[in-house]
Formats: C-alpha cells, structure tokens, sequence
C-alpha cells in the first residue's frame, strides 16, 4: 500500500472505531444504520481523494511517457496553448486529458503521431511523406483548404461575445496514390455535457491558436518532405 494511502486510513480507521466508543449502546442501537453509515464514509473517502488527488492513474501522462519512449521529442496539444488560470482548474478537475488532443512530431524517424480527441488513447503514426492536406472546421464548416490556417482563417476579434462555438477541427489528410487518402480528424474543442464557450472567451482563443500551430507544423512539413 502507498505510504500517502496508509496515513488518511489509519487516521479514518481511529475516527471510525472511535464513532462507536463515544455513543452508549443505546445510542449505537438507535443509531445503528447511520452510525454504519458514518463509518463507511469515514473509510470510503480518504481512498476516493486519494485517487482523485494522489493521480492513481494518469493517463495523458501514460500517453505522454510512450511517446517519449517513441522518440517524439515536440508536440502541439490544446492544453500547452491555455492559459496557466486555466491549466490550474483543469488539473485541479482532473480533466487534463481532455486538453492533451493533438499533434506529436518524430522529426529523426520523420513520423506524426495524432490523438484524435479526448477519449483516444491509441495514437495514429502517419509518415511526413504521407500528408496531403491540411484544414480547420469550426462548428462543422471549414475555414480554409488546401494549405496553411492563417490568422485570417479565424474571426479573431470579430466573433460576438455571445456566439458559443460548436466545436473546433483540424482535419489531416493522408495518404499516396496507390493506397488513396483518408482523412483525420482532430478534435481540439469538443463541447459535451452542456459545456459552453462563447468565441471571444481568451480559453477559446488558445484553441484557435492551437489550431494555427498544428497547421503551421504539418504546412511546414508538407512544403519541405516529398
């Protein structure tokens, strides 16, 4: 057992035997179903933070450990375009993972390695040689085609504080002539569970750069390897 587990149920375990010494038997029978109660909450919930708090298991960070060993060496994920408030909140959630949607780079074995979306964690390998096209979606629609996303792609600064973004895409392709094409699809905003965020929020924003980063990348990637 971890040495930061034992610690708050040793302390739980005291409190919980001392619940029964403090009460009479007459208060221990009337009491007896929330008494039982109060001592599995007192057990329960030290191991419950502990998984919460202590990270039992993390796994962006399983993801981002693997492809270290894969000799990915850069990357370009939601979560390292936000705002350090925002990183802050999103690690106290525990919804890290949520934001680590992206792009990967082997530039030695010229490999990209894509995570699609926030409940994918098997990575797409996809040779430099083999990118075609690159592209954003935002709220379905597409914003460019056929080379890099500019910072005229995005409305930046025109977008009413009001509009609520449907999600935001950035759509690879690739492929060769004897194998077709297939097209990726990279999730970077994808509101689920009645989330919200309006276009002009600055968390937004990160998004939409996050975007023009990957583009960048890969526009970079295609002009240069072939």
């Amino acid at each position: 057992m971890k040495q930061n587990l034992k610690i708050p149920l040793i302390i739980a375990g005291i409190i919980g035997f001392g619940l029964i010494f403090i009460l009479d038997e007459e208060q221990f029978k009337n009491n007896e179903i929330l008494i039982y109660f109060i001592i599995g909450c007192v057990l329960v919930v030290p191991i419950i933070w502990n998984f919460i708090k202590g990270g039992v298991i993390v796994p962006e960070q399983k993801f981002q450990d693997k492809m270290d060993e894969l000799g990915y060496t850069k990357r370009k994920v939601v979560y390292d375009f936000l705002a350090p408030k925002f990183q802050e909140e999103v690690n106290t959630f525990r919804t890290k993972y949520w934001w680590t949607v992206g792009i990967w780079l082997n530039y030695q074995k010229q490999l990209v390695a894509l995570r699609l979306d926030r409940d994918t964690w098997d990575e797409i390998e996809i040779p430099f040689d083999k990118i075609q096209n690159v592209e954003a979606l935002e709220d379905g629609y597409s914003i460019t085609k056929g080379g890099a996303i500019g910072y005229g792609g995005f409305a930046v600064g025109g977008a009413k504080t009001n509009e609520i973004s449907k999600g935001l895409q950035v759509r690879l392709v690739a492929g060769d002539i004897s194998s077709g094409t297939q097209a990726h699809f990279l999730n970077l905003y994808d509101p689920k569970y009645g989330a919200k965020l309006n276009k002009s929020d600055p968390n937004y924003r990160a998004i939409q750069e996050c975007a023009r980063s990957i583009a960048d990348e890969i526009t970079n990637i295609i002009r240069h390897v072939g």
